[in-house]
Formats: C-alpha cells, sequence, structure tokens
C-alpha cells in the first residue's frame, strides 16, 4: 500500500536546490543514535522507519496478519542482475561508464532479511535508505520543495525503470507471478473471501456490469501470463510512489526493490505508477478521501517527469504512442489492485463506492484517461 494517510483512496518544475531546508518529518533534528521515526501500516504490512544518524535511516516492512505469502528474495540471477542496472544507475549520476550523459536515476535498495523485529516480532525484510518519507506522502504535503523533490524523484524513478526494461528475462528459473495481479484475481475469482473485500467485490460486480467486469478479468488474465515470443523484460514488479524515497539534500532517490520482483511486459511496471497518480489525480477532483481533502496538487506535471524519465530523446516527439503496448491497461488494473487491497487490509469506506465508478469509467475507456497528462 502507498506511504500515505490511509483514507479511502503547467508550468515546468524548478531545478531543486542542493541543501532545500525539508518539512521536519524528512530530517530529525536533534536524534541521536538510533530512534523509530514513523510507524505506519495495514493488516497486509506494517512499515518501520528508523533513523541511525548522519542521514542514514533504515526501513522495516513486516508481514500483518493478512500477508499471505513469504517475503521472498529475488533469485541469485535476478539478484546480480538489479546489482548491475544500480551500478549502471550509479555510473549515470556519477558521469562515467556508458550510462553517462542519460541522467541519473533511482538507485535500487535491495532488502536484506531481518530474522526478528526489534521489538521482537516475525522477521521481515529491511532497507538502507537516505530518508525518513517517501514520494507518496512529499508530493501531497503542500510544501513547495517536498513537492519538488517528488518531482524529481520521479523522474529518477522512470530512467531506472526504462534501465530494467532493457534487461531480457533470461535467467533459468520461471518467471515468478505478479502478486499484485494474483491478488486482483484471487478478487475476481471470489478465492479471497474477506468480508469487506467481498463486499467490495459485489459493489463493484454491480457498479461495472457483465461487460466491464469481463474485461477487468480478461485484463488481469492477460497480464499475468508472460509476454509471447520471449518479449519478457526483469520487473520491479510493484513500483510506486510510497517504494520512492528522496534524499533530503535533493542529490538523489532510492527505490525499495526486491520483495516483487518479477518479469514480464514493461507496460506494468510503468503503469502501476501511472495508475496511481491517475488515482490520486482523480480523488483529488472528486474529493474522495485524503488526496480530495488536501492541498492542489500538480498531478499532471509529476506525471509528465516520470514519462520524461522513461522515454528516451528518440522517443520524446512521440510520447504517449512511444509507452509499452498496455500501459493504459496496467495501469486501470493499478486502480483497481488498490481499491481492492483498501477494503480487504484496511476496511470499508463508503468513498469506495465512487472508486468503484471511477474503475468503471476507467474501464470503460479502455484506460485511456490513465494517459492523459
Amino acid at each position: 500500500m502507498a506511504d500515505r494517510p490511509q483514507a479511502a483512496p503547467v508550468p515546468s518544475v524548478p531545478s531543486v536546490p542542493r541543501a532545500p531546508a525539508v518539512p521536519a518529518a524528512v530530517r530529525p533534528a536533534g536524534a541521536a543514535g538510533s530512534v523509530t521515526v514513523r510507524e505506519y501500516g495495514t493488516r497486509y504490512l506494517r512499515i518501520s522507519v528508523r533513523y541511525h544518524g548522519d542521514a542514514r535511516f533504515s526501513w522495516l516492512r513486516v508481514p500483518g496478519p493478512a500477508h499471505d505469502r513469504p517475503q521472498t528474495a529475488p533469485s541469485p540471477a535476478a539478484g546480480a542482475a538489479l546489482r548491475r542496472v544500480d551500478a549502471a544507475v550509479a555510473d549515470a549520476a556519477s558521469g562515467t561508464g556508458s550510462g553517462a550523459g542519460a541522467g541519473r536515476g533511482a538507485r535500487l535498495a535491495l532488502g536484506e532479511r531481518a530474522a526478528v523485529s526489534e521489538s521482537g516480532e516475525r522477521g521481515g525484510v529491511v532497507y538502507r535508505v537516505p530518508g525518513a518519507v517517501s514520494v507518496a506522502r512529499l508530493l501531497p504535503s503542500g510544501d513547495d520543495t517536498a513537492y519538488r523533490l517528488s518531482v524529481r524523484a520521479l523522474a529518477d524513478l522512470g530512467r531506472t525503470l526504462r534501465q530494467l526494461h532493457d534487461v531480457p528475462w533470461e535467467f533459468a528459473e520461471p518467471v515468478p507471478p505478479h502478486h499484485g495481479v494474483g491478488r486482483l484475481l484471487d478478487w475476481i475469482s471470489g478465492a479471497a473471501p474477506d468480508g469487506d473485500g467481498a463486499r467490495l467485490r459485489a459493489l463493484a460486480h454491480d457498479r461495472l456490469g457483465a461487460r466491464l467486469w469481463t474485461r477487468l478479468t480478461d485484463w488481469a488474465v492477460a497480464a499475468q501470463e508472460p509476454p509471447g515470443g520471449g518479449g519478457a523484460v526483469l520487473l520491479h514488479g510493484a513500483p510506486s510512489t510510497g517504494w520512492l524515497v528522496p534524499s533530503p539534500a535533493g542529490d538523489h532517490s532510492v527505490l525499495l526493490t526486491g520483495e516483487e520482483v518479477t518479469g514480464g511486459d514493461p507496460a506494468l511496471d510503468l503503469g502501476w505508477v501511472l495508475g496511481e497518480l491517475h488515482e490520486l489525480r482523480s480523488a483529488a477532483a472528486r474529493g474522495l478521501g485524503a488526496a480530495g481533502q488536501g492541498p492542489p496538487v500538480d498531478y499532471p506535471a509529476a506525471a509528465r517527469s516520470l514519462l520524461d524519465g522513461y522515454l528516451r530523446i528518440e522517443d520524446a516527439a512521440a510520447t504517449v504512442e512511444a509507452l509499452p503496448p498496455g500501459t493504459a491497461r496496467a495501469a486501470t488494473l493499478r486502480l483497481a489492485v488498490h481499491m481492492r487491497d483498501f477494503a480487504s487490509f484496511v476496511g470499508w469506506h463508503e468513498d469506495l463506492r465512487r472508486y468503484a465508478d471511477l474503475l468503471a469509467e476507467t474501464l470503460d475507456a479502455d484506460g485511456a484517461p490513465t494517459l492523459r497528462w
């Protein structure tokens, strides 16, 4: 789930100064030693952020009671490929190596197993990062510097996703399932019989009608199947603003990576982020949840920054036409997955009725609104 308060879900951006003043939550003042600065989560996952001094933070992700699968690391071959991508990103940022001149990207923070959490609970996965707050919190905060950090981090994310998608899935092991799509398919089929999730399923089935429910099902089934002709590439598996952590200094961003890594169509990764931004924009316009109650946010500029990072110079004139085929469908699936996850792992909220209407409208338009930035 995205790192934002749990509620039912232009002009060019100026460059970020080297050491901006940032919200207090980003850089704890006067913290000595190791201290917990943030804790949040759902029944699916609990997250604890600790500060270790010298702008060093750790994010511990511990399964909640509704977490239905082990937190698994990438295979050795996929892990080695991720480390090569991260090294290329680092080279590009420093102006060395074959990636030099391509613009900086988000560094990949690969998780490490934590056998036992500091509170004595079952393990989890810990990530070493340069900040305490993700883009999911910074982007809609109303703070101008936090917004600029977020927009720049989204461009970093776009560049790194493109680097990942240049790596074909040519590993010996089979492609792991896409966990988000898998949760959606379980919900569609009724195989996830939880109370509020089941209530939302009945509501969505009614609001979508048979035609659009079938379309949602077909798109989810197709997304879980590897691309034909050996076209699968390395995927992050669940990129989002909640996994993207900028440095408070504005000099680099980090993408938490590892638990969801899979292979497949690049549209799944890119669409996952665009679907989140489309949901936030739509929620703000309709007065839904935290997005609808917060300060105005230029979500189109944020999405364009992501796309500018992802698209290469030769693609610039084409924009939407240059995106991976199926990106709009993947973005629509992301909207459905987040709606399902909220009901199942947070609980019922009356705004879910209007989110179901938003899903119906997006499906009916073949996902096109998710690409209109």
